[in-house]
Order: C-alpha cells, then structure tokens, then sequence
C-alpha cells in the first residue's frame, strides 16, 4: 500500500493551513493510519517562512486536544508533483496555486478544501485579523472537513 500525502494550503501558512495539518494528522493518528499519510502544510506567499503558527490558531487548537508544531513554509511547484492531494483553504490561494503548472495532471490535485466540507462549499474565512470566535468557527469548519476528507480517503472516493 502506498502513502497518500496530503499538502493544505493557504497564504502565509500560520493560521489556517497548519491547523488543517495538525487536525488531519489528529484524526489519521486516531484511526490508526499514521503509517498511511504523509501531511504537510504550507503558503502560497512568503510573508512569514520560518516563523511558528499564530499563536491564537496554535491556543483554539490546544483548548480542542490538537497540537500545532509547525513552522511556515512556503509552497513550490515541486510539492505539485510529490503530494497527491494539495487543498487550497480559498479561492485565491486555489487561483494562486493554479498558476503554479500548466500541467493537467498536476492541475488535478489542487482542490478547494471546503467542496469537502459536509455544510457546504466556500472558503475557510481567515481568521487573522478578527477576535476568537473566528478561530473557533475556523476550527469547526477544518475538523469536519478533515473528518469528512479522511472518510472519503479510505472509502476510496477521494
């Protein structure tokens, strides 16, 4: 059996995409599936490489039992070609990462994170310059979405 790996994406990779990494790996862990993912998280931007996760997105996920260790990076057209499943967090990083190949086949893998999400398409709202309860709605859109991506992974629909 191969390894699925899974890339998620938005614009500075400290609020949004690293928690959808730290919560997939949560829930992969949970399962007992470890052995069967690689996940990443990076940026469509280099605003903030290097830096840790927003400290706000790193204590909503903590206060939900999920630990964000990851440092920003930023994507590049070679993690088109080595991840299987790259989800965009919204529209304009799905556009940005669109011009990053104009080949098909990679073209293929991008994918907007929300056509996943069980109430409904759209994008994940960033929750960087709003209060707390941006990030808790931004927690609950990711662990459902993540729930949901996972199922349709293992059940082959995905």
């Amino acid at each position: 059996m191969s390894v699925k790996r899974v890339m998620f994406v938005c614009l500075g990779n400290i609020c949004r995409s690293p928690l959808a990494h730290a919560v997939f790996q949560e829930i992969v862990n949970q399962r007992g599936l470890t052995d069967q993912y690689e996940i990443q998280s990076s940026g469509t931007c280099a605003y903030h490489v290097g830096e840790p996760s927003d400290s706000r997105m790193k204590k909503t996920a903590l206060d939900h039992g999920v630990k964000i260790k990851h440092r920003a990076r930023q994507i590049f057209r070679y993690d088109l070609e080595d991840y299987d499943y790259i989800f965009a967090m919204d529209h304009n990083n799905f556009n940005n990462l669109k011009r990053l190949t104009a080949n098909e086949g990679l073209l293929a893998r991008i994918r907007m994170f929300r056509d996943y999400d069980p109430e409904g398409p759209g994008d994940v709202p960033d929750p960087y310059y709003g209060g707390q309860e941006g990030f808790e709605n931004v927690f609950t859109i990711v662990q459902r979405t993540c729930d949901h991506i996972l199922d349709l992974m293992e059940s082959g629909e995905l």
